[in-house]
């Protein structure tokens, strides 16, 4: 690997090192992280969104300014690492950079009654196939499918405005939140702004950082329509977080115990979504979800 890295970029003698399972280099005083990548269309669309963006990291082309360098068979990037200073994270939820509306991206993600359903059907249709494989999945699969069509049918019935304005601009947003990629430009896609402040509320839950006050002040910060708390409700009820793990599973990329930590905290969860609403219904005045407010 370092031989490639030295040849494709004309480095001399980097270091290369691993660290949380991703491959750093370091040169001249820089950082970089070397990365696999899989869809080149996506590659290309993030690389003219993002390289003018310095708050990201910047992805560099080889010598021969190609984005893709192939090492033993497989696609990497390169990406030049900055410095990330404390209180960038949340900033960064709330700083939205607008994609043109007459833009058509492969990254587009905000058609989410289409892609939700798509992905229920699909695990409907896996399940019959993996059966008796995985006890965990076995015991929680049909409530976080259910889950999930409660979210498909709030979006549906809830989010569109038929007169004008339906939605606002779209933006750049982020595939999940977490603090080791929120400025990696691979972890981009563009959709409705209220997707991240949303995954960001998750994010806070599963790692124990929902304070009341930090609660209030993202959606007191938030500026939108009803159908943006809409939205961001909804895609609080779509359960990412279980169905990111049930992908690990299926390919044997991730222990099925990883289950464990979301099935034990069902009910917690539960009472998470009931104090956002009502923190939103007071802004909003937006619909509840019966049966969650019936627990």
């Amino acid at each position: 690997m370092k031989n490639t890295i030295m040849y494709y970029y004309d480095f001399d003698n980097p270091i290369i090192y691993k660290w949380n399972k991703r491959i750093y280099v370091k040169y001249n005083n820089e950082k970089y992280l070397f990365q696999p990548v899989y869809l080149e269309q996506e590659l290309a669309e993030i690389y003219s969104l993002m390289n003018r963006n310095d708050q990201y990291y910047r992805i560099i082309k080889n010598k021969f300014n190609s984005l893709i360098t192939i090492y033993q068979g497989q696609k990497y990037v390169l990406l030049r690492l900055n410095e990330v200073r404390s209180g960038d994270y949340e900033r960064e939820i709330f700083n939205h950079i607008y994609i043109p509306p007459t833009s058509k991206y492969t990254i587009d993600r905000s058609n989410w009654y289409f892609l939700w359903s798509k992905k229920n059907d699909y695990f409907e249709y896996q399940l019959s196939h993996i059966s008796g494989k995985y006890p965990l999945i076995d015991e929680s699969i049909d409530y976080y499918i259910g889950l999930a069509e409660t979210a498909i049918s709030y979006i549906k019935y809830n989010s569109i405005d038929n007169t004008k304005n339906n939605y606002d601009d779209l933006t750049i947003c982020h595939r999940r939140i977490n603090k080791d990629s929120i400025f990696n430009p691979l972890n981009v896609v563009v959709d409705h702004k209220e997707r991240d402040i949303a995954e960001y509320l998750k994010y806070l839950f599963f790692n124990r950082e929902n304070t009341e006050d930090k609660i209030k002040y993202i959606i007191n910060n938030y500026k939108g329509n009803i159908f943006g708390y809409y939205r961001i409700y909804a895609r609080l009820l779509y359960p990412s977080y279980y169905f990111d793990i049930y992908d690990g599973i299926i390919n044997e990329q991730v222990s099925e115990e990883e289950l464990r930590k979301i099935i034990e905290r069902v009910n917690e969860y539960e009472q998470y979504l009931q104090k956002i609403f009502d923190i939103m219904y007071t802004k909003s005045g937006i619909k509840r979800v019966d049966w969650l407010q019936k627990k």
